[in-house]
Formats: C-alpha cells, sequence, structure tokens
C-alpha cells in the first residue's frame, strides 16, 4: 500500500494541519487533536488533499518534514504537536490539554498501600508496578548466636538486637532443659543410649 502526504485545510483554502498517511487516514476525524476539532467546528468543515505519494514510509516522513517547515515559513498557523517526521520531535502538551488533564486529576486521591516485606508505604498503582517485583525487604543485620556445652551455634539473622537476643535465650532454655531431662532420666542396666 502507497504512503502519502496529505494537508487538511478551511474552505477558504488555509491549511491547518499537515499529515504522513495510508489507506484512508487523510479522511478519518478519528484521532484527532483537540486543537484540530476547533479548528474544523469553528469553519464548519475542511478541505482534504493528498499531496504526494510515496513508495516507502521513511520518503513520506521526510516529505511531511518538509511540508511542515514550508508551511510554517509561509506563515500558516498549523495544528500539528511535531514538526513531521518520525516519533514525537518537537512534541509539547498544548496549554489546552495541560488545563484538561489537571481539572480531570484534581482532588482524585491514588489508593495507599504498604509493602509487607519492607513496609514502604505509598501509591498502589506505583507499588505494584515498580516495587513489589523488586522489593529485597530490610535485611535482618542482627546475629543471633550462643554457646552450648563449648560449641558455638548460630542461630539466624533479625532485624533488631533484642529479637536476636530473645531467640538466643528461647533456644537456650529449650537446650538446657532437654539437657536437665536427661540428667533426670535413669536409665536401666543393660541398657545403650546413642544421644543423636
Amino acid at each position: 500500500m502507497q504512503y502519502y502526504v496529505y494537508t487538511h485545510s478551511t474552505p477558504e483554502g488555509n491549511v491547518f494541519y499537515v499529515g504522513k498517511g495510508k489507506g484512508k487516514r487523510a479522511f478519518s476525524t478519528s484521532d484527532r487533536s483537540l486543537k484540530w476539532r476547533d479548528v474544523v467546528h469553528a469553519n464548519d468543515g475542511l478541505t482534504i488533499k493528498i499531496v504526494k505519494r510515496f513508495e516507502t514510509e521513511n520518503e513520506a516522513f521526510d516529505y511531511e518534514e518538509q511540508l511542515i517547515a514550508e508551511c510554517k515559513n509561509a506563515g500558516a498557523d498549523l495544528v500539528n504537536y511535531t514538526s513531521g517526521g518520525r516519533g514525537p520531535k518537537d512534541y509539547c502538551v498544548p496549554e489546552a490539554v495541560r488545563q484538561l488533564k489537571s481539572k480531570q486529576m484534581k482532588g482524585y486521591k491514588h489508593k495507599k498501600i504498604t509493602c509487607p516485606h519492607c513496609g514502604t508505604t505509598g501509591g498502589e498503582t506505583s507499588l505494584k508496578r515498580w516495587h513489589f517485583d523488586n522489593c529485597k525487604g530490610t535485611r535482618p543485620q542482627f546475629k543471633s548466636r550462643i554457646t552450648v556445652l563449648g560449641t558455638r551455634h548460630y542461630l539466624g539473622k533479625f532485624h533488631t538486637k533484642e529479637e536476636a537476643d530473645a531467640n538466643a535465650q528461647d533456644f537456650k532454655d529449650l537446650v538446657m532443659s532437654e539437657i536437665a531431662l536427661l540428667n533426670t532420666v535413669t536409665v536401666p542396666t543393660g541398657s545403650r543410649w546413642v544421644i543423636v
């Protein structure tokens, strides 16, 4: 399918838009800017002209850029947001669009959530999109260790010194109660006990 560059003009012949397209794009009224719609509405219609056809899209982009520059130099008041070509070159959000978005977002509050791993609080969208998959949580830094019967045991890391000490004390109490239980058990003569 061939590409082309087209213009939209007021019924009097003043060009207000230059575009690149293929198929029925030049004749479509969908996906047009607010500024484009305002001009069409104010002039009760528009005139559509296919200026030139091309075999490749790149040629069409180049000519679109050239034609936009020529129209601007001739004093045309174009509603194009960019200077043409591929991508949003020289794009700047128009003030009317900024005002509309501002009005739509005024008073809107994002739902706040808290990360279960590290306790970070923020907007639901951002945290779910960026934070949750990458969160490593707050890393515990306090080691819990204990020496039982001359042997040092490592019991893991904890977030606070108090948690580490409490864990060590719990483990020590458990081991000491087991030792005390073993000391109170009477072993029948001739029995063989293996402590694992």
